[in-house]
């Protein structure tokens, strides 16, 4: 599927909408990608013509793809799309040659097979700031000694804590956050987050949140049927990261095993898989940064720590246990089918893997509550067509070291020098998860696992 870019000048007080063209059963659709709210982003930094920029709009403009063709509708084999885009960037000359590195990061993030060319943007005007507008932000830009990506989950709440505890007098961190405006749950969270951050680190915080939504209708009023697994949303949040880091480290705190993201089974080697931040993401988008001369370095400081273990050593235990509650990390948040066992619990749904990792963690630190998460996961009485299955057998597997180490490079391309760290890491998670089961779980749920 060919999807063309069109770029039109801006409204007042807004940025441009880009259309994603294609055709559909011989009929052009034209659907609107939009950053709304883009005065947040405009006080910050006012640039529309660097490297920065472009790879801003490049991840913008991957994250609308993505989300735009259904894999249902477009997919060759039921999950692999077909993608071919020429994206529009400012400066052509420097993203010439790049098309191969772009390629092996999206094909391998998103499962798809993509076709890149990129082309000059139009002469149009991206951006008209209201001129009326009573308090505009101001930043000193040189205090600020830390940039951290801000999602509203678990993880990126500890990442913060651990860097806000670094901080000196006069001296602050710029937090970088993203929601999609169709799926607006992470705005909550984060700012419910922000204002504990904020009131326990005065003076500490600058926060700047994007917001970007793909329309769900075309510009003739037409119904789309979207792509909802949001692959691409880690490139976009580095790309917005970059873009607005005044710094050279952009930080990506998130725990080892959803980097990795081991395969409970072989069936989910593919589509259930995601790689958001595993590490040959990381490593070919800060290979594909210095090919386009920025100086930015993606650092993740828990890439071979466990969910549990990046919970027990946050420097400031008191508040993170104070105010965890507020942060969530559900894979299928808004989804109330899966929350029937638990219909007052509005988060977190109990049983998809990131909650699964997330009570394992807070059992781990002596906090894991049932009242929040619901029994399904500790108290069935049969395993039913749910995760459960898959999720039993890894766990009642014996995995040596050098089964582990053999599987991630099969599943991942993992660095040969870091193979061993990673594998150790993964084991530890699964042994996190295990004593999960083994203190909360019932007889049946022991008994399916051989636990006493």
């Amino acid at each position: 599927m060919r999807v063309n870019i069109v770029i039109d000048n801006a409204g007042y007080g807004k940025f441009s909408d880009l259309e994603l063209c294609y055709i559909d059963n011989r009929v052009n659709r034209k659907v609107p990608l939009s950053f709304l709210g883009y005065e947040r982003v405009f006080d910050f930094t006012t640039d529309f013509t660097s490297v920065k920029f472009d790879f801003f709009l490049v991840s913008a403009i991957v994250y609308g793809i993505d989300n735009l063709l259904s894999r249902a509708i477009y997919s060759n084999d039921g999950w692999t799309r077909d993608i071919a885009v020429e994206f529009p960037v400012n400066n052509l000359a420097v993203w010439n040659g790049k098309e191969d590195r772009l390629k092996q990061i999206l094909d391998f993030l998103t499962g798809d097979n993509w076709q890149i060319s990129f082309r000059e943007i139009e002469d149009v005007d991206l951006f008209q700031p209201r001129t009326n507008r009573r308090k505009i932000p101001s930043y000193n830009k040189d205090t600020i000694k830390s940039v951290s990506l801000f999602s509203g989950g678990l993880d990126s709440l500890i990442g913060v804590i651990d860097e806000l505890e670094k901080l000196s007098n006069n001296e602050r961190i710029l937090l970088v956050s993203h929601f999609d405006s169709k799926s607006p749950g992470p705005n909550g969270d984060q700012r419910k987050l922000l204002r504990h951050l904020i009131t326990q680190y005065p003076n500490k915080i600058y926060w700047v949140q994007s917001k970007l939504a793909l329309s769900r209708k075309d510009t003739d009023g037409n119904r789309v049927t979207i792509e909802n697994n949001y692959r691409s949303r880690s490139l976009f949040f580095i790309g917005l990261g970059s873009y607005l880091s005044p710094i050279d480290e952009l930080i990506i705190p998130e725990n080892g095993t959803i980097s990795i993201n081991y395969p409970l089974t072989p069936s989910r080697v593919s589509s259930l898989s995601t790689r958001t931040t595993h590490p040959y993401v990381l490593k070919n988008t800060q290979e594909l940064l210095a090919e386009l001369g920025l100086s930015t370095v993606i650092h993740n400081p828990y890439t071979f720590k466990t969910k549990g273990e990046m919970f027990v050593e946050c420097t400031n235990q008191t508040f993170l246990k104070n105010i965890y509650k507020d942060s969530v990390s559900c894979g299928k948040r808004g989804r109330r089918q899966f929350h029937f066992d638990n219909p007052n619990e509005k988060h977190n749904c109990g049983r998809c893997m990131p909650c699964i990792y997330r009570r394992a963690a807070l059992n781990k630190a002596g906090l894991d509550n049932e009242n929040q998460y619901g029994n399904f996961i500790t108290k069935v009485s049969s395993l039913g067509n749910n995760d459960l299955p898959a999720l039993f057998s890894y766990l009642k597997r014996n995995i040596p070291l050098e089964k582990m180490k053999r599987d991630l490079l099969v599943n991942g391309n993992i660095d040969i020098n870091n193979l061993t760290d990673y594998a150790e890491m993964v084991l530890r998670s699964k042994t996190e998860v295990l004593k999960l089961f083994n203190d909360k779980g019932n007889r049946f749920v022991k008994s399916e696992l051989g636990l006493r």
